[in-house]
């Protein structure tokens, strides 16, 4: 069942590809995986377009929806230029008993 719901929110990530391609920077190997009380975690490679270097530091955000449109909860991490070389590996976790069956649409984005 977790992996059926994995595959599910796997499906409702929503990337904003215009962000991407505007700081010229992909996602690349995303994967949700759910555990047994229900909690989310997202992994997900970040690329750079411009061989190993970013830069600017870029904050890459994932917000979590419900089947309303309201936000469930938001989660950002950084990409540092002096600390990246050609991507960079992130982890997200939505830490709530039973948010994978509140989650509607994940949307994940990187900005300045």
């Amino acid at each position: 069942m977790k992996n059926i719901i994995a595959k599910s929110l796997l499906n409702k990530i929503e990337r904003l590809e215009a962000f991407e391609e505007r700081l010229n920077v992909r996602f690349e190997n995303i994967s949700v995986k759910v555990d047994d009380e229900g909690w989310v975690f997202l992994f997900f490679e970040f690329h750079s377009n411009n061989g190993p270097t970013i830069e600017d530091v870029i904050m890459i955000e994932c917000t979590a929806y419900d089947v309303d449109g309201h936000i469930l909860e938001v989660k950002n991490s950084y990409a540092f230029p002096d600390k990246f070389f050609g991507f960079e590996v992130f982890k997200f976790s939505f830490q709530e008993d039973g948010i994978s069956d509140k989650i509607n649409k994940l949307r994940l984005y990187p900005k300045l």
